[in-house]
């Protein structure tokens, strides 16, 4: 019938809070992994992880996620080949911090460290973390069922809208 249009509002409610959950679980998931794997020597990373933002927009769902912006190498670890910023391994040094061993009876000072530390880096690089992964793998096996149940209903409540409105 031309002229008549047939307008439908739906929330996505239940889709939303089971996302929510799904977020906020796997921050603090993820938060635990690092602090197992030691991977917290300032607590900058630990600390720099806020729960994901989640956004509709149309028909699009997108999230962002807040980190310390040198997540990557923990997660995903660092290449052989290049020394690291000198200024960053001393301040992860000073921070943890390292207990030097001596070298031929001499202490090594935390200069001479973050250099030692640096060549071993660029010699052998560093190996991956994977928690940022694993934490991924962890929430979603614990909240699939819950995000496809909240789904189920909100579709199955719009279907219900679009057959009632049709009568």
């Amino acid at each position: 019938m031309e002229g008549n249009t047939l307008t439908i509002e739906q929330d996505f409610t239940n889709t939303a809070n089971a996302i929510d959950s799904f977020t906020r679980d796997f921050v603090e998931i993820y938060k635990q992994l690092l602090m197992r794997d030691d991977k917290k020597a300032s607590g900058n990373l630990v600390n720099s992880i806020k729960q994901l933002d989640i956004e509709f927009k149309g028909n699009n769902m997108s999230g962002v996620i807040s980190l310390a912006n040198y997540w990557k190498y923990v997660e995903y670890g660092r290449r052989a080949g290049k020394f690291p910023p000198p200024d960053k391994i001393l301040k992860w040094i000073e921070i943890k911090p390292v207990l030097p061993r001596p070298i031929n009876g001499i202490k090594p000072t935390n200069k001479q460290m973050a250099f030692l530390i640096s060549r071993k880096i660029a010699r052998k690089g560093i190996k991956p973390g994977n928690q940022f992964e694993e934490a991924l793998n962890i929430t979603w096996n614990k909240h699939k069922n819950n995000i496809s149940n909240a789904i189920s209903a909100d579709l199955d409540s719009l279907i219900d809208i679009i057959l009632f409105k049709n009568i």
